[in-house]
């Protein structure tokens, strides 16, 4: 009989330099109604080798191809066993055991749909993980009439769980089944807006999405080495969510608040 309660889920692609910290820091907080598994995204450094060290310890999956984040925690998920996935970024390290604490806020709540922890970068700073769904009218908002926390990421200053509209999925719980049921996260994102797009779809089942700053990992930001361009990939995603004409509306909200800036200094 299957007793697992959580399968934590990590994608990783290039991530020699931290994936074995990454995978020992987490064994050293959970117990054992927990399941790792790991899927390599086709890396071309030594992760694969690195992870073969706990290959008795985790499921480990390899795609012979970089399938994006998203489809990448896809093919996992169709592996997992556990009642709650926790995503995890392989650039991070576990600090302390989270996982029922977690878990018990999101038995406790109902109408939670999915949980975002916070996340502190290397020089102590707590990374913005945190924001509104973006829409073009909140860029003009920010950008053009300087409300703040309309469009872009920030940190939410507080101690305790509330609800927001977006987490990014670096360190996210969500269940299985809720999971499964949005169809996991859609195959038009490679890379961002994958999480964005899943938060909005929780939230259109009537779900809502909790940031949870009683937890923190350690998130070391951007730390993949990679050959692809993230600008690129970023604009790329973008159009599929804005859509083109959205896009270019974008461009010129943003442009018309570089020339404030220049003219207002």
């Amino acid at each position: 009989m299957n007793n697992l309660k959580t399968s934590i889920i990590i994608v990783s692609y290039n991530s020699e330099d931290f994936i074995e910290k990454c995978i020992l820091s987490v064994f050293k907080n959970i117990n054992s109604n927990t399941e790792v598994i790991v899927l390599d995204n086709a890396s071309n450094d030594k992760t694969y080798e690195i992870l073969g060290k706990f290959k008795k310890k985790i499921k480990l999956l390899k795609s012979e191809i970089n399938l994006g984040f998203g489809q990448g925690v896809n093919k996992a998920v169709k592996e997992a066993q556990g009642e709650y996935l926790f995503l995890l970024n392989p650039d991070t390290e576990v600090k302390s055991p989270f996982l029922d604490e977690i878990i018990n806020f999101y038995e406790n709540n109902k109408d939670c749909g999915a949980l975002g922890v916070k996340t502190i970068m290397p020089n102590g700073e707590v990374q913005k993980t945190v924001k509104k769904e973006p829409t073009i009218k909140g860029a003009f908002f920010e950008f053009i009439l300087e409300s703040k926390n309309t469009y872009s990421e920030y940190n939410p200053k507080s101690d305790k769980p509330l609800e927001v509209e977006v987490v990014y999925a670096a360190a996210l719980l969500i269940k299985k089944d809720l999971f499964n049921k949005l169809g996991g996260f859609s195959n038009k994102y490679f890379m961002y807006y994958e999480d964005v797009d899943l938060c909005k779809r929780i939230r259109k089942l009537g779900k809502k999405i909790y940031y949870y700053p009683c937890v923190s990992i350690l998130h070391l930001v951007g730390a993949t080495k990679s050959s692809l361009d993230k600008t690129v990939l970023n604009y790329n995603s973008s159009i599929v969510y804005h859509g083109r004409l959205g896009v270019f509306v974008l461009k010129i909200i943003f442009l018309v608040y570089r020339i404030k800036r220049k003219f207002l200094k």
